[in-house]
C-alpha cells in the first residue's frame, strides 16, 4: 500500500489502542470514586441517624455537609492529580507514536522534526477543549458533586424523609446496581470528562508533530469511529479535509467547516484527525537520511528517467513537453509510493482487511468469526444506545447467524 494508506490504517488501529488505554484510566478513576463512596456511606448513615427528627436538625446538617465536602474534596484532588499526570504522559507518548508511524509509513527514511516538550505540556495545561481548560473541568466536576450532594441531603432533611430514603437518594438502590444515586452522577461525569480529555490530548499532541513537519503534510482528514455510537456531527464531518498551508484542495473534496474544528467535537467524542502526506513535500528540499541527493540531483534523475522512457523521441520534444514528461515521472513516483488521499473507507471495510489475529483481539474470537463469515456487521454488535451486546444477546436477536455452528 501507499504511505498515505499505511498511515491511515495505522491511525485507525491506534484508535483501538487509545480506547483501551482510556478504559484502563477510567477504571482507576472509578475505583477511587467507589472507594470514596464506600467511605462516605457509613459515617453519613451514622450522622444522619442523629440528625433526623432532632430539633436542631438544620444546624447539625450544616456540620454534616462540612464534613462531606471535605471528604469529597480529597477524592476529587486525587482524581485531578491522577488525570493530569496521565494526560501529561499521554501527550508525550502520542507525539512519539505519530512521529514513529510517519517515519515508518514514508518509503524514504526522512529526518522528521519532533514536537517541543514545552508545547506538549501546554496541550494538557493550556489548551481548552469544549470551551474549558482541564483545571476548569475538574473544578466544575467538584462543584457539581458538592452541589448535588448538598441538595440531596437538605431536601431529605427538610422534607422529613426517613434515614433509608435519604441514603438511597445519595447512594442509589441495589436493584439498579447503585446507578440511580447522586454519587453515580459524579462517576459518570468524571468518566465523560476524562474520556473527552484523552481524545483532546491525543489529537492535539499529534498535531504538534504535524506542525513541526508541515512541509510534508498535504492535509488533515477528519476520521470518525464508524459504529452505532458515532454522533451525527462526527458522521457529517467524516472524511472532511483541512488543507495545510496554501495547498489546493483536490477536486470534489469536502472541506471541513469550520476549518479550525478539531476533535473532540462533543463530550465522549472518539474522532481523530489523520495526516495526509504531500508527495511534493517529501520530494522537496529536506535532506533524507538514506538518500543524500539534493533536490536538484533528484530532479536530474527524474529527467534521466523521462529521457530514457522517451527514447529517440526526446530530441524532437519541446522544452514544455520535456518538463511535462519529467513531471509525470515525479508524479508517478509520488502516486506509487506516497499515494493520494486514502480511499473513502468505513470502519467495517477497514476492519475486514486487517489480520485475523487483530480482528480476534478487538472483537473477541466468536464475534470475529461471525464478522468474517458475513453473518453479522459491526453495527449489529451494539444496541441503539451504543452498548455492546453479549453473545447470548446476539443469539436472541440474530438466531440465524448462529445456525450451522462454526462459532466458538
Amino acid at each position: 500500500m501507499s504511505a498515505n494508506q499505511d498511515l491511515f490504517d495505522a491511525a485507525l488501529r491506534h484508535q483501538v489502542a487509545l480506547r483501551r488505554y482510556s478504559v484502563s484510566v477510567l477504571r482507576r478513576i472509578q475505583r477511587l470514586l467507589e472507594e470514596a463512596d464506600r467511605d462516605l456511606v457509613e459515617p453519613l448513615r451514622r450522622k444522619l441517624a442523629r440528625i433526623t427528627g432532632s430539633p436542631d436538625a438544620i444546624a447539625r446538617l450544616e456540620e454534616l455537609l462540612k464534613d462531606v465536602r471535605a471528604m469529597r474534596e480529597a477524592v476529587m484532588a486525587q482524581i485531578r492529580d491522577l488525570g493530569r499526570g496521565e494526560l501529561l504522559d499521554l501527550a508525550k507518548l502520542e507525539a512519539d507514536w505519530e512521529h514513529a508511524i510517519m517515519a515508518a509509513s514514508i518509503p524514504i527514511e526522512m529526518a522528521l522534526a519532533t514536537a517541543p516538550l514545552g508545547r506538549l505540556n501546554a496541550v494538557v495545561t493550556s489548551r481548552p477543549f469544549q470551551g474549558r481548560f482541564l483545571r476548569e473541568w475538574f473544578a466544575s466536576l467538584q462543584q457539581a458533586d458538592q452541589a448535588q450532594l448538598t441538595q440531596a441531603l437538605r431536601l431529605g432533611i427538610t422534607n422529613g424523609e426517613t434515614l433509608d430514603d435519604i441514603v438511597r437518594r445519595v447512594v442509589g438502590t441495589r436493584a439498579n446496581k447503585y446507578s440511580d444515586g447522586i454519587l453515580a452522577i459524579t462517576r459518570r461525569n468524571a468518566e465523560a470528562v476524562m474520556r473527552t480529555a484523552i481524545t483532546h490530548v491525543s489529537n492535539a499532541a499529534r498535531a504538534e508533530v504535524w506542525d513541526a513537519n508541515a512541509d510534508i503534510i498535504y492535509a488533515l482528514r477528519w476520521t470518525a469511529t464508524l459504529d452505532g455510537r458515532t454522533s451525527a456531527v462526527c458522521r457529517a464531518r467524516d472524511g472532511d479535509l483541512v488543507m495545510m498551508g496554501d495547498n489546493a484542495a483536490p477536486k470534489g473534496a469536502q472541506l471541513l467547516k469550520p476549518a479550525d474544528a478539531r476533535p473532540p467535537a462533543h463530550i465522549n467524542c472518539r474522532s481523530v484527525m489523520v495526516a495526509v502526506f504531500s508527495p511534493e513535500g517529501i520530494l522537496g528540499d529536506r535532506p533524507f537520511v538514506r538518500d543524500k541527493r539534493t533536490r536538484g540531483q533528484r530532479e536530474r534523475d527524474f529527467r534521466a528517467e523521462a529521457r530514457a522512457e522517451a527514447g529517440d523521441a526526446w530530441s524532437g520534444m519541446s522544452e514544455a513537453e520535456r518538463r511535462a514528461a519529467i513531471r509525470r515521472r515525479r508524479d508517478a513516483w509520488g502516486d506509487e509510493n506516497i499515494g493520494q488521499l486514502p480511499s473513502t473507507t468505513t470502519y467495517e471495510e477497514w476492519m475486514r482487511r486487517q489480520p485475523v489475529a487483530f480482528q480476534d483481539e478487538v472483537l473477541g474470537q466468536a464475534k470475529a468469526q461471525l464478522f468474517r463469515s458475513g453473518r453479522l456487521t459491526l453495527d449489529d454488535f451494539v444496541d441503539r444506545a451504543g452498548r455492546e451486546l453479549t453473545l447470548d444477546q446476539l443469539r436472541q436477536r440474530f438466531p440465524r447467524a448462529f445456525e450451522g455452528g462454526g462459532v466458538v
